[in-house]
């Protein structure tokens, strides 16, 4: 494999200054990842910190046996015992065969950002994987985009309610099976295919619901390199979690006040702003007969924000105790959790991620803790080498269609092909061929009308014999070029599809069954810079 770095005009302004003056904006964070000294800085906070590493540990084991994790993983959860060890954590819904492929790149960054960490500061650095469970959005998740003549989107048959959270949806095995093998059946077959199709098999055999089917498939794409799963909706997570959602609720106003006014200071500087953040928000749920209800604040109560439910505090403060699984996190509440229940040494977050993350600060302060650098999550770009060759004899740079696409050079190519003036060419045959054509016409229209118009039938005839000609060598010409018009189409689709990266359209499973199981941890080692917007690798 061959990586290159690749840069792009960065439109998000607050990933910009994140990644090149991060002194602009370091009021809203409380570590600089990129000083290495904040490490340290770090571990030494997370020393004086408490935490259920035992129980932690065991609820971890089972929940990554179930899912069918290797030696190395059981290892690194046994590690997390120790009193010194921190993770690197990313995390995800829940996705179809994984969803798009910036999930996969989240794994491989949180497993390099680990081992990077764990070399520096000579102290386990552990792989966590956080499944948020909790998300209700099936419609999100429930389909992939294969390559078929175009981009076209392949869609699961079951339905949902869409208010119950992806861990609680039952998987329909026979819509799963079936939509599985749909996929197959549109992919082109390799020596690969048959391997990928039964692990993924495999994966959706023991799953009761899409996120142990997501979590199995995680694992077996990462089992040798110690990637550990967890899924915060699981009933003993939520059990583990009861005294922090106490925290929260006793905290929430104060926690709520302080995103809304850095968001509102975010927005005034000109940065994005993608929580969306209410002065009332409780930034929790409540969860009601498989409905998962968004939690504000009315005074001293807590209600639904459609009215659905109504809780004072004591109530919720109750439940948070006795029936923690009654509760889940939102977008502001899940980073507070994490940091909360496990030593988190840094966090790994993708572009929207570490906008709303800016945000976040005041809400830590409040519940006395720090927020944990963050890295930008690496980003990739995955070409085979013989469309690197064929690219190269195309004259496409690859860089040029990853930063803007191949539009402009398409219009080049066709302008370059179309250098005959047909039309003008066509209307000058037939001013010719009228006027020779002429006094043949005149005089058949001295002999009689039958002549007449027999003449006018010949002049029409040898004008479509010219039409005719112009269209066969309009074909023709068409048909030389068609191969590679098709060649951009396929390029553009691979590299640009839909106008964005290739990670947030396309799925592993095609990748997988080009290159095998293994492409995503055959990655050469590499000393990746997690300042780098964009690697593009070549196999």
């Amino acid at each position: 494999m061959r990586i290159d770095p690749v840069q792009f005009e960065e439109k998000n302004t607050l990933m910009r200054d994140y990644r090149s003056h991060f002194e602009k904006i370091q009021n809203k964070f409380d570590y600089n990842p990129f000083r290495q000294d904040c490490w340290k800085e770090r571990l030494d906070e997370i020393r004086d910190r408490s935490f259920h590493r035992t129980e932690l540990s065991e609820v971890l084991k089972k929940m990554n046996e179930k899912y069918g994790a290797g030696e190395m993983t059981l290892a690194h959860i046994e590690r997390l015992k120790e009193d010194d060890a921190t993770v690197m954590i990313a995390g995800q819904q829940a996705g179809l065969l994984t969803g798009p492929l910036y999930t996969v790149n989240k794994a491989i960054s949180v497993i390099e950002a680990a081992k990077q960490k764990e070399r520096a500061l000579g102290k386990p650095v552990l792989p966590v994987f956080w499944i948020a469970g909790e998300d209700h959005d099936f419609e999100e998740i429930n389909h992939i985009y294969l390559n078929q003549d175009g981009l076209k989107k392949q869609k699961i048959s079951q339905q949902t309610d869409g208010k119950t959270s992806v861990s609680d949806v039952g998987l329909d095995e026979d819509a799963a099976k079936n939509f599985i093998d749909d996929c197959f059946r549109k992919l082109p077959e390799s020596k690969h295919t048959k391997e990928v199709y039964d692990r993924i098999s495999n994966a959706l055999m023991g799953s009761k619901t899409y996120t142990d089917f997501f979590a199995r498939l995680l694992i077996a794409l990462f089992k040798d390199q110690g990637l550990i799963v967890m899924d915060a909706h699981a009933p003993a997570i939520r059990h583990m979690e009861k005294d922090y959602f106490v925290q929260m609720i006793e905290h929430s106003e104060a926690i709520a006040s302080g995103v809304y006014t850095r968001e509102q200071e975010n927005r005034r500087q000109g940065y994005p702003t993608t929580i969306g953040a209410e002065q009332k928000d409780a930034h929790l749920f409540y969860h009601e007969e498989d409905r998962r209800v968004l939690l504000v604040r009315e005074g001293s109560r807590f209600v639904g924000k459609q009215g659905e439910v109504e809780l004072d505090e004591d109530e919720l403060l109750m439940i948070a105790e006795e029936t923690p699984g009654k509760l889940s996190n939102n977008v502001v509440s899940r980073p507070l959790m994490q940091d909360l229940l496990l030593p988190v040494l840094g966090f790994i977050g993708g572009p929207g991620e570490i906008s709303y993350w800016s945000a976040l600060r005041p809400a830590f302060s409040e519940l006395s803790i720090k927020m944990p650098p963050i890295l930008p999550r690496l980003s990739f770009t995955f070409i085979g080498e013989d469309k690197r060759i064929a690219s190269r004899n195309e004259g496409i740079d690859l860089y040029h269609v990853l930063r803007r696409g191949l539009g402009e050079e398409k219009i080049k190519y066709l302008a370059s092909q179309t250098n005959l003036p047909l039309e003008e060419m066509r209307e000058e045959a037939k001013r010719e061929i009228a006027r020779i054509h002429r006094p043949f016409q005149e005089e058949a229209g001295t002999i009689g009308p039958d002549i007449e118009a027999f003449a006018g039938k010949n002049l029409a005839y040898m004008e479509s014999l010219v039409d005719e000609l112009v269209e066969r060598i309009s074909k023709e010409k068409k048909k030389s070029y068609q191969k590679t018009l098709d060649f951009y189409r396929e390029m553009e689709n691979l590299l640009r599809p839909f106008g964005g990266l290739q990670e947030r359209v396309w799925n592993p499973v095609p990748f997988l069954n080009e290159f095998g199981w293994n492409f995503f941890t055959e990655i050469p080692e590499y000393t990746w810079d997690f300042r780098q917007q964009h690697y593009l690798i070549y196999s």
